[in-house]
């Protein structure tokens, strides 16, 4: 986890951006929206550092190293590894599932095979479900391809669903009556 402040930048219109260096150090940017600007707020805050973006030090790590992993040789402020963060947010994930397990054994069964990446394909499903288009998530994700993140779209085939399924209702009892010819009387 090599981010650190200084890999955030504001665009001409105020907008801010995660720049990162994907496979093949292929760099990009990462949109940051407020949601995630108030984590790192919050984050900053509890870490005593400044939350202006004036008062930011470039080479601070975005996500810290725990105080339990520092030692002589990795001092403080330092940034957390990416084998490290994988086995916190594996704990989390382990914690989280047993403590839905009783009552949604399905979701607790996911969270026990979730990683860091499952976070990717998550964030990728619920921007696509809230209506956020298949390029732009494509884009956010750097996916090279529309057909590599259009398998996030689950969302979309139970909308497809509903829709088809609401236009080919079946009638209520006794509805079709209307359209059966009428006994000449």
């Amino acid at each position: 986890m090599a981010a650190t402040l200084g890999d955030i930048a504001a665009d001409a219109r105020g907008m801010l951006w995660l720049e990162v260096t994907g496979k093949g150090a292929k760099p990009g940017r990462v949109a940051l929206p407020p949601l995630a600007r108030d984590a790192l707020r919050r984050a900053l805050k509890a870490r005593g550092l400044p939350v202006r973006r004036t008062r930011w030090h470039p080479a601070t790590p975005l996500v810290a190293a725990l105080d339990t992993e520092r030692s002589a040789a990795q001092p403080a402020g330092a940034g957390i590894s990416a084998a490290r963060l994988r086995q916190v947010l594996g704990g989390f994930f382990q914690a989280a599932a047993e403590s839905v397990d009783a009552r949604h054994p399905t979701l607790a069964a996911k969270l026990r095979h979730a990683s860091p990446h499952w976070l990717r394909h998550t964030h990728a499903t619920h921007a696509l479900d809230a209506g956020v288009e298949l390029v732009v998530v494509c884009d956010n994700l750097r996916n090279a391809s529309v057909a590599t993140t259009s398998t996030y779209l689950h969302g979309e085939e139970a909308k497809r669903a509903r829709q088809v399924g609401a236009a080919f209702r079946r009638p209520q009892r006794g509805s079709c009556r209307q359209y059966l010819p009428r006994p000449a009387r």
